[in-house]
């Protein structure tokens, strides 16, 4: 996995573009943008990114996705939470930041 700090998972290679683009990008590369934007966290912000293997946690997301997806059998063995917290719109002067994703 590969956190961008566009707002971007990827896997295998890197995803650059900061303007957001229509699915499936013409190259192919498998992603999931949880919140893909044009920021910059060079003025303010952080991305934080980790692998999750609390019980109680994982409870609760095998709950949530069969709630969702009835016809899916899931069981929850891990999770990969990432956030881009307060990260500041590319291109701004100040410290305008766009509400954190989870």
């Amino acid at each position: 996995l590969q956190v961008n700090n566009n707002g971007v998972i990827s896997f295998s290679h890197r995803v650059n573009q900061y303007t957001p683009e229509p699915f499936p990008l013409a190259d192919g590369r498998a992603f999931v943008a949880p919140f893909w934007a044009d920021v910059n966290n060079v003025l303010g912000g952080e991305v934080f990114y980790r692998e999750v293997t609390d019980q109680a946690l994982l409870e609760q997301i095998t709950k949530d996705i069969n709630l969702y997806f009835p016809e899916v059998s899931y069981t929850a063995t891990w999770a990969f939470l990432a956030t881009w917290d307060h990260v500041a719109y590319y291109g701004s002067k100040s410290r305008k930041v766009r509400a954190a994703a989870r």
